[in-house]
């Protein structure tokens, strides 16, 4: 796994800058090869896009979307640190489309709809199900919703798979509503 220290923006306006993140035990950045083949099946769906990534860590996957192009960018982080970071980046950085709420994915308040939501929360603690459930009525007529997850959690029903990969322990979909 990567070191968070060293993060990077894959492509787009902000192609190469580093992320500064503080090392947080239990933190999963997803790694650049998992970022950069979804980001390669989201090419041309993010012009314009309201993106929600409700469990924010490092922030890699929000900023990513807005150097890409996405329109909007609704960040949520439980972390005290994390969020702070991450809302000083999109200071720095110049990116008043973006915001970042310190809170939990699963009560924080959701401004939709949005477009594209990232899902990836802390493994083993049940939370992608809920998180699924919470989304849902915020979400576009034709939203997407990239999931990171554990190797032996299953999809529930009411969701499509529109594509799928694996990385080790790291199993990436990408998913619609049914």
């Amino acid at each position: 796994m990567a070191n968070p220290v060293n993060l990077r923006i894959i492509a787009g306006t902000h192609r190469g800058r580093r992320i500064q993140v503080p090392e947080r035990e239990g933190l999963r950045p997803t790694p650049s090869r998992v970022r950069e083949t979804l980001f390669n099946w989201l090419q041309g769906w993010l012009d314009g896009a309201r993106v929600l990534d409700a469990f924010a860590g490092t922030g890699a996957l929000g900023l990513e979307a807005l150097s890409r192009g996405a329109a909007h960018l609704d960040a949520i982080e439980q972390d005290k640190r994390l969020a702070a970071a991450l809302s000083q980046t999109l200071i720095d950085w110049d990116l008043a489309n973006g915001h970042c709420q310190r809170g939990s994915g699963l009560s924080a308040a959701l401004n939709g709809p949005y477009d594209l939501v990232f899902l990836d929360p802390p493994f083993r603690q049940g939370l992608l199900e809920p998180a699924l459930e919470r989304i849902r009525p915020v979400l576009a007529a034709d939203a997407l919703v990239a999931i990171e997850h554990e190797p032996d959690w299953t999809l529930p029903g009411g969701w499509s798979v529109m594509k799928s990969t694996r990385a080790g322990q790291e199993h990436l979909k990408l998913i619609e509503p049914a």
